[in-house]
């Protein structure tokens, strides 16, 4: 008997975590992490944790490379509305951005120094914000 296993598509939280481990040099600090999406990617085998850092298994490094692929916009979709096609546009420019910048980059916002993934995710949330509003 062929049985079929219906899996639970990510959802955005656990997405950043995936992207934010991939991005990252080595392991985090499980402690400054939200326990849930921990849990999720773990029992997923997405994610390992030792002594306290948590870090991609190659399955979750594997994951979020198929979910980057995979994150191509339908140039034939309809866009019921103007907000959801500047999300858009943004979310594909800040892709292009997280590929071009290395890791533990930093870069100049007006005259502040910031960490490159800070920037890309607050880009992220405000892409997420237009298409929600």
């Amino acid at each position: 008997m062929n049985t079929m296993s219906l899996t639970i598509p990510l959802n955005d939280k656990q997405v950043d975590l995936l992207r934010s481990l991939y991005r990252q040099t080595g392991p985090v600090l499980v402690d400054n992490l939200d326990g849930r999406v921990v849990r999720a990617l773990r029992s997923r085998g997405l994610v390992q944790e030792k002594a306290g850092w948590l870090s991609l298994t190659d399955s979750g490094k594997t994951e979020f490379e198929k979910l980057r692929r995979r994150r191509v916009v339908n140039p034939h979709s309809e866009v019921s509305n103007p907000r959801h096609a500047r999300a858009e546009a943004i979310i594909r420019a800040v892709e292009a951005l997280e590929l071009a910048l290395p890791r533990d980059a930093e870069l100049m916002v007006g005259d502040m120094p910031a960490y490159a993934d800070d920037v890309v995710q607050g880009l992220r949330g405000f892409a997420r914000q237009l298409v929600r509003t």
